[in-house]
């Protein structure tokens, strides 16, 4: 109950700061200032850039920029949408998860940032510009996509897997599920510390189940954001890779039992870590934490990782002849609330705002500090960082490989979350729970 008094209290904060830019004669920013919400990695190396680099932009920041703090903890219930939806002015440069740049762009929340030359997406890497651009209903041709957050990094989902093992029984890194499978019947009788042949997360299951949908032909939303999932291809799409899921528990995924160790947030690493798991669906970020583990050399089973070179990475397998392979991306990035643009200088501010939290040189330090994979093509050309070059290489910039954001609505991952999820528990047929999940979503519409 206390907890839920201060989540209430900080969203009615939020609204009465959100509402500062709402309605004649409300305050404004000054033309002088610019108001950005912000997360810690980002002010980490603001702070780093001003001391090593000294470059005067960035010692100068807080003299044009003025911050505002939104906790982590209520960034899921979206903070930001009672003040765009109210046309507030502040902040006006938001930090936006990849469904919600989708989302706000599409309702012509967002300020459109190539046309107006703010930012240019062709220095993006394909894999993440696609995920930050949509069709406005302000662009000229609806049919064009228009960027409307520039994403300073790269994060989704990949398949983790033992390289060292791998390599010596000669055996490729997996594009299919068949394939996955065949190298789990030759490799696990034969190393006695491995318990699982896969590793994914119980908790937050749609995460992970999404591009495993996705390399089975299957959609929620289509194009237009229209809800899909109710037609008989996408139905079976899902039917078939939970079965396909559900007959792999036991012999390659945990059986329903033993999935209740794994619902803490750090069990999946720290179980490939020692050595438990041939393959692993994860967070590329979590590559980083393996590297800090191994540094550390914690634990003691005979499995252990010990090296870096032990682990090699590629995207989630596809179903048998699918033509591409997904990530569920993560990348946050930095869009202009439209209704914030109501003068030239603000406009200019927002484009030197970007230019300096998208710079090159941002994203190099990022890399090689925090082990982010750059979304500038020119910052991968300068990345020393091996883990970092890794991922880009052997992950996204795979040829078939896909990112793609997660569908907007929350409201419709949470009920795939409420019964898909179900099905791995034992709890209910995947019949049953795509079912269920498709009845809900129909009867309650508004998507």
């Amino acid at each position: 109950m206390k907890a839920a008094k201060q989540i209430v209290g900080t969203l009615i904060a939020f609204s009465l700061l959100f509402c500062l830019g709402c309605g004649p004669g409300a305050e404004v920013p000054s033309r002088d200032t610019l108001t950005y919400t912000f997360d810690a990695p980002t002010r980490e190396l603001i702070s780093l850039l001003a001391k090593q680099a000294r470059v005067k932009a960035y010692d100068d920041f807080d003299r044009q920029f003025k911050g505002l703090l939104v906790p982590e903890s209520i960034l899921p219930y979206e903070p930001f949408v009672l003040g765009l939806s109210t046309e507030s002015k502040i902040p006006a440069i938001l930090l936006l998860d990849a469904p919600w740049a989708q989302r706000y762009g599409s309702a012509g929340w967002l300020y459109e940032l190539e046309r107006t030359q703010v930012f240019a997406k062709a220095e993006l890497a394909p894999a993440v510009a696609e995920a930050f651009s949509v069709a406005s209903p302000r662009s000229p041709g609806r049919g064009a996509k228009e960027l409307v957050a520039v994403p300073t990094y790269i994060k989704g989902n990949i398949l983790f897997y033992r390289q060292d093992l791998l390599n010596r029984y000669k055996l490729a890194p997996p594009r299919n599920w068949e394939e996955l499978k065949a190298i789990c019947r030759k490799v696990m009788p034969q190393e006695k510390s491995l318990k699982y042949g896969l590793l994914l997360h119980p908790t937050n299951f749609m995460n992970d189940f999404y591009p495993i949908f996705w390399g089975y032909g299957g959609r929620v939303l289509d194009e237009a954001n229209l809800l899909v999932a109710p037609l008989p291809d996408n139905v079976a799409a899902a039917v078939d890779a939970l079965t396909d899921l559900r007959g792999l528990q036991g012999t390659v995924l945990p059986s329903p039992k033993e999935l209740k160790q794994f619902e803490a947030p750090t069990t999946l690493r720290r179980a490939f870590y020692e050595g438990e798991a041939l393959f692993m669906i994860n967070w590329n970020t979590r590559l980083q934490d393996l590297k800090e583990l191994i540094l550390k050399g914690e634990g003691k089973a005979p499995g252990r990782l010990t090296a870096m070179d032990q682990i090699g990475v590629t995207p989630i397998p596809c179903r048998a002849g699918h033509p591409h392979r997904y990530s569920n991306i993560g990348s946050f990035g930095w869009g202009v609330n439209r209704f914030a643009v109501t003068h030239p200088r603000v406009i200019d501010l927002a484009k030197k705002f970007i230019s300096l939290v998208a710079d090159e040189q941002f994203q190099v330090l990022a890399a090689e500090t925090l082990g982010q994979v750059p979304s500038l093509k020119s910052a991968l050309a300068k990345v020393t960082n091996k883990e970092v070059l890794q991922v880009y290489r052997d992950a996204f910039a795979s040829s078939d490989m896909v990112l793609r954001p997660r569908p907007q609505s929350r409201r419709i991952n949470n009920v795939l979350e409420k019964y898909l999820g179900d099905v791995l528990y034992g709890q209910r047929s995947p019949q049953d729970a795509v079912a269920a999940a498709v009845k809900e979503l129909t009867e309650a519409g508004g998507y």
